[in-house]
């Protein structure tokens, strides 16, 4: 990390105030990157940050620093306590905007105002608050480790001996209402002295509160964990999702996907909710027989033996559960995926009529999902009883040797009955924990499906892992590419060769299916192929980072779809430093300005959420193609964008055609004459193999690139192509 010398950090990253609201967080987020020599620039960073939302809080901050390799721990600072080692740390003060502590390199404490930007000397003994300080501890890393999991459950380690000191005192204080009653049976009842009694009470009334208190701080922190919990785990795991192969993606499904993100749901509850409060008081049930074995001797065998009950129980019914649990979680997936498959074409299965065959569909497996619950439940059922009754016959046992020993006079009437609470003390969380061990099965298989997905493969690099530039001249080689979309299925591309010059318009046509959108998927690094290589400036697509090559290229979908948020806040997903007036020229460029202004709050019309649905296709489309031309990137990917529409979207493509000929390299999937007639190579598709088309216009037709013609063209709007 650099250590300035002056006393203000200087080229910090500026970011868009009508993107992202100014604030102290924001500024020390700058600030902090600047000082650890952080290389990415602005829209690396707002990639990192929450869409559609202008103003962050410490959440966002701390995620954010994550994602981009800078994992953080909270701490808390007290006066004089301030390790200067540790930084640069940003501070958030109780009283007073958030600021970055860092020295200079002669070792002077400095302190960066969030709220005004001015840096002042800094003293420790007047620094107190909350410390974000760079985490020294090695993060789990996806990709190459299958006990992610565990790794995470580490990082909690730290609070472990508080949660045991907690619930040690707990067992200690619970042990007063059972010595109150043994000491009012056998001294105040047995020696007449009421005298004692207010004392005693008082003393029990006291230990009965604390305890209380202790309950309830060891509850919250277990919340807090719980919290902890989710937003790190459920938040890798989402990134982890999105970072894996396309095709790795698509070929899971949809339903797969959310289902992963529901076992982590199972694992929070498992680990943060009554097991984990049976875990946490088992150490100190051995200290509650131990006072049972001086009470009375015999009656402390009692819950031993149930113990030992409980264990045959588990090993019993272990294997039976484990089945029963793995049928229930595939028969609810298969009903999951038939539902979220139905909801993702409802418009398709309404006109052609198949409502009622997919509901028949979804209510077999309906049934059959409801028949493996219902197993599941009915088995658990059962464990429950049994179970219960073997507490309950714990409680008659430890009566009946209780009595016994009173006879024998080993033990006295007081003792007997405190060692029948303490009898009840140890069996419920002995139950409990029992309960929730039944559960571990389906537990461990949500574990195993998550460190299962963390190991695997994704297509974005270490952060500190150097990749090349981003491209800059468009140029575009394949050779000998392979690509399969499965290992069995046949080849879309066997051994293609071809390549494209920078600032070339080249038509990719086919036959439905020949893969001329694969085609553009390898080229956006979005598939990898099977053999083969392809090059953009001569560089494997590998070799760059896909998010850096990705901005580097702008893409035209068939079928555009726009997320939750404003118009502009889509179009600058694609750019996310635009200005207004950039906004505005590319809407323009791709003949959508006037549709967009026309709307009520034009470029702050919020869409998604099933509202973009209402916009005509045609002006989806333009908003996209508006959003690849924002890039202003080297490469254009056009997929077959005017598929089926109207004459001004085929206008609008054949204008942009014209305007950026020459400026960058166009590949269009195309099958229409007119987007054909403006390339200057044709590039057919057929059976795995990329051939060369003969033009067949005239041979000056390759002159199309003057300006007389561009300037017809753009006149020529209202055209049909």
């Amino acid at each position: 990390m650099s250590l300035i010398s002056d006393d203000r950090p200087r080229a910090l990253l500026s970011l868009p105030e009508d993107l992202l609201a100014p604030s102290d967080l924001t500024r020390c987020l700058s600030a902090m990157l600047w000082l650890l020599d952080w290389s990415g620039g602005a829209d690396d960073l707002l990639a990192t940050l929450p869409h559609a939302k202008p103003r962050i809080d410490v959440t966002d901050l701390r995620n954010t620093l994550s994602i981009i390799g800078y994992p953080t721990v909270v701490r808390r600072l007290r006066q004089n306590a301030l390790d200067t080692r540790r930084l640069p740390a940003i501070l958030l003060r109780p009283k007073g905007p958030a600021c970055v502590l860092y020295c200079n390199e002669y070792g002077q404490l400095l302190c960066f105002d969030g709220a005004t930007g001015l840096v002042t000397p800094g003293s420790p003994a007047t620094m107190s608050g909350t410390l974000l300080l760079l985490s020294d501890v090695p993060q789990p890393q996806a990709g190459g480790r299958q006990n992610w999991f565990s790794g995470v459950a580490r990082r909690f380690q730290g609070d472990l001996p508080a949660l045991l000191g907690i619930s040690g005192l707990m067992a200690l204080l619970g042990l007063s209402v059972p010595a109150f009653t043994m000491a009012v049976f056998d001294t105040v009842i047995a020696g007449r002295s009421p005298g004692t009694l207010t004392m005693l009470v008082m003393g029990v009334v006291g230990a009965v509160l604390l305890e209380a208190v202790f309950r309830a701080t060891r509850q919250r922190a277990l919340l807090r964990i719980g919290e902890r919990l989710d937003r790190l785990v459920s938040c890798a795991v989402f990134t982890q999702l999105m970072s894996l192969p396309t095709a790795l993606v698509e070929r899971a499904g949809t339903a797969s996907q959310v289902s992963r993100l529901r076992d982590f749901a199972a694992i929070r509850e498992f680990l943060t909710g009554s097991f984990a409060v049976a875990l946490l008081d088992l150490p100190f049930t051995l200290l509650v027989i131990a006072l049972m074995i001086g009470f009375g001797g015999w009656i402390a065998l009692v819950p031993m033996g149930t113990a030992l009950g409980f264990v045959l129980l588990f090993l019993a019914t272990r294997s039976r559960m484990r089945r029963a649990i793995a049928q229930g979680a595939r028969a609810t997936q298969t009903r999951d995926a038939l539902a979220v498959e139905a909801l993702e074409a409802v418009r398709t299965l309404k006109l052609t009529g198949a409502e009622q065959r997919w509901i028949e569909r979804y209510a077999s497996a309906s049934a059959a999902a409801a028949m493996a619950s219902a197993e599941v439940s009915a088995l658990t059922g059962s464990v429950l009883v049994a179970s219960q009754a073997l507490v309950t016959l714990s409680g008659l046992a430890a009566i009946v040797t209780g009595v016994l020993s009173v006879f024998a006079g080993a033990m006295t009437a007081g003792a007997l009955i405190a060692g029948m609470m303490l009898s009840w003390r140890v069996l419920g969380p002995m139950q409990t924990g029992f309960l929730m061990l039944s559960r571990w099965e389906q537990t461990q298989a949500s574990i195993r499906q998550v460190d299962s997905m963390m190991a695997l493969e994704t297509e974005r690099p270490s952060p500190l892992e150097a990749r090349m530039a981003p491209p800059e001249r468009g140029a575009i080689l394949f050779h000998r590419v392979t690509l399969r979309y499965l290992q069995q299925s046949e080849p879309v591309l066997a051994g293609a060769s071809f390549d494209v010059k920078p600032g070339e318009v080249v038509a990719v046509i086919g036959a439905e299916g020949a893969g001329k959108s694969s085609l553009l998927q390898l080229v956006a690094g979005l598939y990898r192929p099977q053999g083969g290589v392809v090059r953009i400036d001569g560089h494997d697509v590998r070799a760059f980072d896909p998010a850096v090559l990705r901005r580097s290229i702008g893409w035209v979908p068939q079928s555009p779809e726009l997320l939750y948020g404003t118009i502009a806040q889509n179009l600058r997903l694609a750019h996310a430093t635009a200005s207004d007036a950039e906004l505005q020229a590319a809407a323009a460029e791709a003949g959508v300005l006037e549709a967009i202004e026309a709307l009520p709050r034009g470029f702050d019309t919020r869409v998604g959420d099933n509202r973009s649905g209402r916009l005509p296709r045609s002006i989806l489309l333009r908003i996209a193609l508006a959003g690849a031309l924002l890039r202003d990137a080297p490469i254009l990917l056009l997929d077959e964008p005017v598929a089926g529409l109207d004459d001004a979207c085929s206008t609008a493509i054949t204008d942009v055609i014209a305007h950026r000929r020459g400026r960058c390299t166009i590949l269009m999937a195309t099958h229409r004459p007119s987007h054909m007639r403006l390339a200057d190579r044709v590039l057919r598709l057929r059976d795995g193999q990329v051939e060369e088309v003969e033009s067949q216009l005239p041979p000056n037709a390759a002159r199309v690139r003057t300006p007389v013609f561009s300037q017809q063209l753009l006149q020529s709007k209202g055209s049909a192509p």
